[in-house]
């Protein structure tokens, strides 16, 4: 069973207290989720787990993470995962590969409300100081270390490479191809798609989420964005589908007017991928749903081709490739790194390694 942090929020009314009481109740539940990659590691015999603590320097928070080592005195090279998905497998191969691999837990797990107010930038800087627990750590080489983000943890990973102008070699897992407002249409369209709404319901829907974007992203005070969501929410004559991402009654709005969603909704991919200097794989699974996969391969090629990296490749793998490590996507990540992370001569000449194992474009794709 798979959890997303907008699931959680979704099933508590977005307050203090109801933050306070879902967190705990389900901290005890989700934890082994978090740790499962470190801790079955450990088990298998592939390496050392231990639960480490590290500050972000720009605000403060102290934030932890599951470590695990493989064999040996090192320095070994490292791999920071961002993830909420079950990383067993893909912890299991690094390790085994001779990687140690750091998996911070988000910031708010335990008190879920510093996640709400978080923007992508803290969340960025969460990353930064991940990096930089690691490259403090005599066990970890600080100068072969690979970033891996998978879905709705792909935007501060790309912010935090792309702030730091640095080549931290870059996997991103089923990554943002269109911009936030478009990405929160398409997915309430599929939904109500899927629900058996028709073509005037899916225009009056379309019409419900631009208001409610424009709303997020033109007015910058928190309690008026809720004063002024709640109004645009009276109005309408629809609702948005059921949704295990948010709430589906009064708390909506709530929701909506954190400073975490604002940041989602104002999330431009297209600029971001265009100022990656570090080389960097893109992985979509054939089956994650409600892809286009003509678009989205189209927008992500498109945005790397602007970009100064040298090193970009864009793989279309079997399987799925959002909350989830498929034996693909554990193979391709695996492949890709060893070569960028082995070989960074190759990286800064320029030289971009194939990657094998990708799916042929459809059709439609070219």
């Amino acid at each position: 069973m798979v959890f997303d942090l907008f699931a959680l929020l979704s099933w508590t009314a977005v307050t203090p207290t109801s933050l306070r009481a879902i967190a705990f109740g389900f901290a005890g539940f989700l934890a082994p989720l978090l740790m499962s990659g470190s801790v079955s590691a450990q088990a298998a015999g592939f390496g050392k787990a231990e639960e480490v603590g590290y500050q972000n320097a720009q605000d403060g928070t102290r934030l932890s993470a599951f470590l695990t080592l493989p064999p040996g005195s090192g320095p070994h090279p490292g791999v920071l995962v961002l993830s909420i998905a079950g990383t067993t497998p893909l912890v299991e191969r690094l390790v085994q590969d001779g990687y140690a691999v750091l998996i911070p837990e988000r910031r708010g797990f335990v008190a879920v409300e510093p996640m709400l107010r978080a923007t992508f930038s803290d969340l960025a800087n969460d990353v930064h100081a991940a990096l930089a627990f690691m490259d403090s750590r005599p066990e970890i080489d600080g100068a072969a270390i690979g970033l891996v983000a998978q879905a709705d943890d792909t935007p501060p990973g790309m912010l935090a490479s792309v702030a730091s102008g640095g080549t931290t070699p870059l996997v991103l897992l089923a990554p943002f191809a269109f911009s936030g407002v478009e990405t929160f249409r398409r997915d309430q369209r599929w939904a109500a798609e899927r629900n058996g709404v028709g073509p005037g319901g899916l225009e009056a829907l379309d019409e419900y989420v631009q208001r409610i974007a424009e709303t997020v992203l033109n007015e910058s005070e928190v309690y008026l964005r809720r004063y002024r969501l709640e109004s645009v929410r009276a109005a309408s004559s629809v609702e948005l589908p059921r949704n295990a991402a948010f709430p589906s009654d009064e708390r909506q709005m709530d929701f909506f007017a954190s400073p975490l969603w604002h940041d989602r909704l104002a999330f431009e991919p297209d600029a971001v991928f265009a100022r990656i200097r570090a080389p960097v794989l893109v992985l979509i699974g054939a089956d994650d749903a409600n892809t286009p996969m003509d678009e989205y391969l189209g927008a992500v090629r498109r945005s790397l081709s602007a970009s100064p990296t040298p090193d970009a490749t864009v793989c279309r793998i079997p399987g799925r490739t959002r909350h989830v490590f498929t034996e693909a996507g554990v193979e391709g990540i695996s492949d890709w790194l060893g070569t960028r992370l082995a070989s960074s001569d190759e990286v800064d000449a320029g030289v971009s390694v194939p990657l094998s194992g990708c799916l042929e474009d459809s059709a439609e794709d070219r």
